[in-house]
């Protein structure tokens, strides 16, 4: 019998991870004040999730290649995935789009799926660089004179600065999205090589197979 072990998990230590913010660093540093680690705990359990959702959206991404590579069909593949991936996915999406218009298969049911990987990217954004901070419902100005105080955490938009409330079943449907739409996007390819020539140079990957002799 053969004996399987993982060399990856190497790791004896039993003392949690965390993730600080910047000013919990800077308190720490200083030395001024203790830490609130309530709050560490509470944004390391927001981080996990912000980190799965960012990992699912990975996977997406390499069959959106693959579904790129198939369509396209170049003499080069290793070339042309070289080129992939040095683009963002933004752009990629545009290139799937116009292959799948090229060839007369942007259907409206094609464009729905399309539309909601975009909306899944987005949001994949909005969370890998968004900043989070906690605050009191309504903000520091409504704090209430008695009675319970409820506190919020808000993820920041590096880009757009619009800020919204994160929480942890948010996050679970987010993680959720983004897996409906790889099974989504992965039955449109079960269609999809039914209905294109089969390509010369696609020698398979890790979701579509080469095409038959």
């Amino acid at each position: 019998m053969m004996m399987i072990t993982s060399v990856s998990f190497d790791d004896d230590s039993d003392e949690p991870l965390q993730v600080f913010s910047g000013n919990d660093l800077l308190i720490n540093h200083y030395g001024e004040i203790d830490i609130d680690w309530h709050e560490v705990a509470e944004r390391t359990a927001l981080d996990e999730r912000r980190g799965l959702i960012v990992l699912q959206v990975g996977v997406i991404e390499d069959l959106l290649d693959e579904l790129i590579q198939y369509l396209e069909d170049p003499d080069d593949p290793e070339s042309l995935q070289a080129e992939l991936e040095k683009q963002t996915i933004g752009p990629r999406i545009e290139r799937f789009q116009s292959l799948l218009q090229s060839i007369g298969l942007l259907d409206p049911g094609a464009q729905s799926r399309i539309t909601e990987l975009r909306r899944v990217v987005s949001r994949r954004n909005v969370l890998v660089h968004g900043i989070l901070a906690l605050r009191p419902v309504g903000g520091w100005n409504r704090l209430p004179v008695s009675g319970e105080l409820e506190l919020e955490w808000l993820i920041c938009d590096r880009r757009t600065h619009i800020r919204e409330r994160i929480t942890t079943r948010g996050l679970r449907d987010d993680l959720y999205d983004a897996i409906g739409l790889f099974t989504g996007l992965l039955e449109f390819a079960e269609m999809l090589v039914q209905l294109v020539p089969a390509p010369v140079n696609f020698c398979g990957g890790h979701y579509l197979a080469a095409p038959s002799p």
